[in-house]
């Protein structure tokens, strides 16, 4: 039977939402009261964490992190509080995850609301089947899509019998990428829109590149060891794509145009 936990303050029907920036590094031993858990599997359900075992036992930061261990029936989703999406102030969603075992791993969806925090009204995908590795590493996406509109961001998994992952520093905030920040910036990606062949030249070595649908479908993946890169994209079908840049600790996205 499905499991509703809701650990919010009520306001009318849903909790207010924050009109700026919004950090939540889930340093207690208690989940935020802002946040809504769904436990559609068994009693095994997202929650903060101060260590999992004698191996993952370091939140990327602070005391606690927000974690979800394996079961045999996993249909689990954690959402945050209403945020406001303004542009430059908070259109770019960033955190830290990390997985228990590289042979078992859990994978996470990245869901948006533009409604209430349930789980029928998260119908819009950021990333599918996100796989974090056995180390910390920081996810950044672009909200500017929802800009003018009170989101809700969730993360959903169905994994069983996988390990344990765990997320830390959710934060919303202004978009790094159009704004003078060096890890960003120095990012050249060109043409954009693109027909034939897409360049991307970085400050710093790039390790993966992928290319993916609006609906979080990969189209599209290199393996690379180099700081520029020129990509054959004619066989995309034309559209809006989201690109993404591995580096060592870091996944950098942007959006790019088919024509």
């Amino acid at each position: 039977m499905k499991q509703i936990y809701k650990l919010i303050i009520l306001f009318g029907l849903f909790p207010t939402a924050f009109s700026a920036q919004y950090f939540q590094g889930f340093d207690s031993a208690a989940m935020p009261s802002d946040w809504t858990i769904i436990n559609g599997g068994d009693p095994e359900t997202w929650r903060t964490w101060e260590a999992y075992d004698t191996t993952f036992n370091d939140p990327h930061s602070g005391s606690h992190f927000l974690g979800l261990q394996y079961r045999n029936t996993a249909d689990d989703y954690v959402i945050s509080p209403g945020i406001t999406v303004i542009a430059g102030v908070s259109d770019q969603l960033t955190f830290w995850a990390k997985n228990r075992g590289a042979g078992l791993t859990e994978e996470i969806d990245v869901k948006v609301s533009t409604t209430k925090p349930t789980a029928e009204g998260l119908n819009k995908t950021i990333v599918k089947s996100l796989k974090p590795s056995t180390s910390w590493m920081q996810y950044s996406y672009d909200l500017s899509a929802y800009t003018g509109q009170t989101i809700y961001i969730g993360f959903y998994s169905a994994t069983k019998d996988m390990w344990f992952v765990g997320i830390d520093d959710f934060k919303v905030s202004g978009n790094i990428s159009k704004i003078s920040n060096p890890n960003f910036t120095s990012v050249s990606i060109y043409p954009n829109p693109v027909k034939d062949v897409l360049n991307i030249e970085n400050k710093t070595k790039m390790t993966e590149i992928n290319i993916y649908d609006l609906s979080g479908r990969l189209h599209q993946q290199e393996k690379v060891n180099t700081e520029n890169v020129s990509i054959r994209v004619k066989n995309l079908p034309p559209g809006n794509y989201i690109l993404k840049i591995n580096e060592e600790a870091v996944e950098k996205t942007y959006k790019i145009i088919k024509e």
